[in-house]
């Protein structure tokens, strides 16, 4: 049976489709808003801080807000960095799928668009996130192995800041990756490379221009190419593909910038350059309106991407001394998370019991109320 679908239906695209997510409509920014949005979430907590320790009182260390050293915006976005790369370590060692990786990275970076590590130390977050991920992604592992896998964590910890974080992810919880996209162009490229379309695809393939000595894909000419080696060639450019998938877009904004096609065709382009740009010629013809931009906007991914190394990341040294620093400065009302969210779990149980005996009187109310309307009981008479 066919089912005749409306027109508006049948015309929409993937980036259509995409446009509807709540990763497009809450979590994408041009660079020129991310940078203001950050500015505001540091200037916020820097003014958060100084009104707590101003009002703290006796205790000198908690005092004088204006003279604390504050953690720059810069070294709290190299703090955000660190520790997606811990997560990254963390999902290695636990053998997590690439997914939750991807999820996670992306929870902890969205928390602190809204909150600053001077508020929520990431070392004290970046745990909560992974597990969240775990839980999204269909792991389901259970927060108490979860914590002894993490060094024998304790799980209140963990789950102290669940609900926070779910607060600052605005309660949506899909992360659109490029993981899959990537993977439907190593296919595509497959076929093309088997001669699936057409036999003259599979000719100009072997024709091809060799990838430079810039690219990513560690695929080198043969002496003779052959179909065989054209598929060895797609093969190489997927597997440098996934890896700059795997480090330098989750440690970048790539995320925030760009669509998961974007990324992915970003991707292809540093792995193996001569062979992405042969495919937009096939795929893109010469007078799409749209053609220089969707060129343009890969590139521009392709350069974000590229332009990352593991340099830039903190050393263990850096980062002890920036987390010392933090200590310094750190938000006083925040400090013990767990202490924090079992008053509150107490005081809404609290609530809920006031709520019960509330309902319990109101409902004995009503049933009295009930019976004095027809009167009392009827009572057998001597007569009767």
């Amino acid at each position: 049976m066919t089912i005749d679908l409306p027109p508006e239906v049948r015309a929409m695209t993937e980036d259509d489709v995409y446009r509807t997510s709540s990763q497009y409509r809450l979590w994408s920014f041009s660079p020129e808003s991310l940078a203001a949005l950050r500015k505001k979430t540091h200037e916020l907590a820097v003014e958060r801080i100084q009104q707590q320790r101003g009002n703290s009182g006796g205790d000198s260390s908690e005092s004088d807000g204006d003279d604390v050293d504050f953690l720059t915006l810069e070294e709290e976005l190299l703090l955000v960095q660190r520790a997606c790369e811990t997560i990254r370590a963390s999902t290695d060692m636990l053998s997590w799928p690439a997914q939750v990786k991807a999820t996670a990275v992306q929870y902890i970076r969205r928390f602190y668009l809204s909150n600053s590590p001077m508020t929520y130390p990431p070392k004290d977050i970046y745990k909560t996130c992974l597990y969240l991920a775990n839980k999204t992604e269909s792991l389901h592992v259970e927060v108490s192995d979860f914590a002894y896998q993490m060094g024998k964590s304790n799980p209140a910890e963990i789950l102290a800041a669940e609900y926070k974080v779910m607060q600052a992810l605005r309660f949506t919880l899909d992360v659109r990756q490029p993981n899959r996209g990537l993977k439907g162009i190593h296919i595509e490229l497959q076929n093309m490379a088997e001669g699936l379309s057409d036999s003259e695809t599979k000719d100009e393939m072997r024709k091809l221009a060799f990838p430079g000595v810039e690219a990513r894909s560690e695929w080198r000419p043969p002496k003779t190419a052959d179909a065989r080696h054209v598929r060895d060639r797609v093969d190489a450019a997927y597997a440098a593909a996934r890896e700059l998938l795997d480090a330098p877009a989750l440690l970048t904004d790539v995320y925030f910038l760009y669509t998961p096609s974007q990324i992915a065709f970003a991707a292809m382009q540093i792995a193996d350059p001569p062979l992405v740009s042969w495919f937009f010629a096939s795929r893109l013809p010469l007078d799409l309106p749209a053609r220089r931009t969707i060129l343009a906007t890969i590139r521009a991914c392709a350069d974000m991407l590229a332009d990352f190394s593991e340099g830039q990341l903190l050393s263990k040294e850096q980062r002890g001394k920036l987390e010392a620093k933090l200590e310094k400065c750190r938000d006083p009302s925040t400090r013990d998370m767990v202490k924090s969210h079992m008053a509150k779990k107490g005081g809404e149980a609290a609530a809920n019991d006031e709520k019960a005996k509330k309902r319990k009187l109101e409902r004995e109310a009503g049933t009295k109320e009930g019976v004095d309307v027809f009167g009392p009981g009827l009572t057998a008479g001597n007569g009767a």
